[in-house]
């Protein structure tokens, strides 16, 4: 299999070809990896499932990492390519068109307020929403660039794409980033400004279903709910939809008297033949 390159605390390099060593070297990159997926996906349950997810593929393709080669940059390309791949998939984000938001900065009359702009950048949700709304290829050179502060050449590497490409997706992605929040979204402000935010009140709902939260949690939940343009649909959804599952769930009648009486005698034959122990 390929060889394993690894710096060691005094800047050395090592090599090693066992799977063992290799195990090690990847255990070591989680940590790392976390980091970068967390700034990637800014949700921390998703971030560690991506960069566990990023671990095990590279395990399972370990053969083709070339003699020599780093790992770090190899596993940087498999986390980036998951986190894409996992955007692409989702459905719930309205994401801007870049054909639309090029067009617009072609125009020699369009403009933006600057003071409007920065100051929904300077909020955190505000900024983290309009980054959300950039297509999964474009956020993440974005990101990856002037978040984490990847050169572009790295970029390119892990995206596989040629540097102009990646270029390209930069200006274009931070074109549609200035866009976004210069337009904002009249629902996305009103859940802002609630006391908890909708992800906040969200990841609660299960366990207010169930009764698992306490007063005080209870009591933001509701007043989020109260007031949000955008949760109590997805609230109504849950109870429905728990309702129904609650009519999946069998009577007692499903099971015919003379099956249960041949199902209970038969245990209580095999209660009389259980073997006893012997006292020493």
């Amino acid at each position: 299999m390929a060889r394993l390159q690894a710096i060691g605390s005094d800047g050395s390099v090592t090599t090693s070809s066992s799977d063992a060593d290799f195990g090690m070297a990847l255990a070591g990159e989680l940590s790392r990896l976390v980091r970068l997926a967390l700034h990637l996906t800014r949700d921390p349950a998703t971030a560690e499932d991506l960069a566990q997810e990023a671990v095990l593929r590279a395990w399972s393709k370990r053969r083709q990492l070339r003699d020599d080669a780093p790992i770090g940059p190899w596993l940087n390309r498999i986390l980036v390519n998951l986190v894409i791949d996992r955007s692409r998939a989702r459905t719930d984000v309205r994401e801007l068109a870049v054909a639309d938001i090029e067009a617009r900065w072609h125009d020699d009359d369009y403009s933006v307020d600057p003071e409007k702009v920065i100051a929904r950048a300077e909020l955190r949700d505000e900024l983290e929403d309009a980054l959300v709304r950039l297509p999964a290829g474009y956020r993440t050179v974005v990101v990856l660039h002037d978040v984490v502060g990847w050169p572009v050449s790295a970029i390119a590497d892990a995206l596989r794409i040629g540097l102009p490409a990646a270029k390209q997706r930069l200006r274009r992605g931070r074109m549609m980033l200035v866009s976004a929040l210069a337009e904002g979204d009249p629902k996305r402000a009103a859940s802002l400004a609630q006391p908890m935010h909708c992800w906040q009140a969200r990841r609660h709902i299960s366990a207010y279903l169930d009764d698992e939260v306490d007063s005080d949690t209870r009591a933001a939940v509701e007043g989020h709910l109260a007031v949000c343009p955008t949760c109590p649909p997805l609230y109504a959804s849950l109870v429905g939809v728990r309702s129904q599952l609650g009519g999946l769930r069998d009577p007692d009648s499903v099971v015919p008297d003379e099956i249960a009486e041949r199902v209970a005698g038969r245990l209580g034959t095999l209660g009389r033949q259980a073997p006893t122990r012997t006292r020493r």
